[in-house]
């Protein structure tokens, strides 16, 4: 496992980049960013991302996809695709897909 310092992990935070593209960059996992940004009292930048164009994310979701189907089109992160829900007002369609299973 590679060691990073604070400096290098703060500076990539600020750049923007996701947890995930931070690990990469230092060579360490996922969780291990995560721990520290926890560390440093610093928000995970999982959900920064603003790549996610929500009048795609609102086709996708009358459609009936769910947010994992939606990340997975899109290729960003669920938590991404959860944002941009939020911030539509709108509900998994996993939840409606559920009930209509439990008819």
């Amino acid at each position: 496992m590679n060691k990073f310092s604070d400096g290098e992990l703060l500076e990539l935070y600020r750049e923007g980049l996701t947890n995930k593209e931070i690990a990469m960059r230092l060579g360490v996992t996922q969780p291990a960013v995560s721990y520290r940004l926890e560390k440093l009292e610093m928000v995970n930048n999982y959900h920064l991302r603003s790549d996610v164009d929500p009048d795609r994310v609102s086709i996708l979701h009358n459609m009936g996809v769910t947010n994992v189907g939606i990340a997975l089109i899109l290729g960003t992160s669920v938590a991404s695709v959860s944002v941009v829900m939020e911030t539509l007002d709108l509900e998994d369609n996993y939840c409606r897909l559920k009930d209509m299973m439990n008819s």
